[in-house]
């Protein structure tokens, strides 16, 4: 697999990075989905072709790990969210 060299930085983070854009989410009053939701969503977010880095979604750009664990957040797949029922 070939990595984008100008993407690497933004798209492979640290454990303590998602942990605080988490928490800043949470002071913003932002819900935050259980830990069951959200090991479903990122199992789908795994097996999804879509997947980029490991850790990036290619149609929404952003990071699987901080998107999962919004509640308003869906599956932004163009043939129908992977999410439902997570």
């Amino acid at each position: 697999m070939s990595i984008c060299k100008g993407c690497t930085q933004n798209v492979i983070v640290s454990e303590e990075v998602l942990q605080e854009l988490i928490y800043d989410a949470e002071k913003e009053d932002k819900k935050i989905v259980s830990d069951e939701i959200y090991e479903k969503r990122l199992h789908m977010c795994r097996s999804c072709p879509s997947l980029q880095y490991e850790t990036t979604c290619m149609h929404s750009g952003s990071l699987i790990h901080y998107r999962a664990r919004l509640k308003e957040s869906t599956c932004p797949y163009p043939q129908g969210s992977k999410w439902l029922g997570a």
